[in-house]
């Protein structure tokens, strides 16, 4: 039985042969493209509801836009109207700071003392007590 196996020919198996088909002609026919035909346009009435609702919706679009456009203008005069009240509430605190600056200056014992002597004045030391 070895021998039946060992003489066994495989040469077949091991180069495949092609397969000698030949491939058949296709011819694909084109069919003529038909061109749609334009159709005319309808032309659809409109009810007189449609009418009234479009209208009235084009009414109220129109009347929201122009609020919107003057509550805008509203807004940017009020902020403009902050900015000046901004702007003198500065101004007055700059007045503020220079008021106490020249009441502190005022206060100053050498200006004191000036104005006492113009008017004929004297400081007497002994009347003078020191609270702590």
């Amino acid at each position: 039985m070895a021998d039946e196996s060992a003489a066994r020919d495989f040469s077949s198996l091991a180069d495949p042969v092609a397969p000698s088909v030949t491939q058949p002609d296709i011819h694909i026919q084109e069919t003529p493209q038909v061109q749609p035909v334009a159709t005319p346009a309808s032309h659809v009435a409109i009810s007189a509801f449609e009418r009234t609702l479009m209208v009235t919706l084009g009414i109220v679009l129109v009347s929201l836009c122009t609020m919107i456009v003057s509550s805008k203008i509203a807004v940017s005069s009020a902020q403009q109207h902050l900015q000046d009240i901004g702007q003198s509430v500065t101004a007055l605190q700059l007045q503020n700071t220079n008021y106490k600056q020249e009441i502190n200056e005022l206060m100053q014992s050498n200006h004191l003392n000036d104005v006492a002597a113009r008017d004929g004045l004297s400081l007497n030391e002994a009347n003078i007590r020191n609270v702590k």
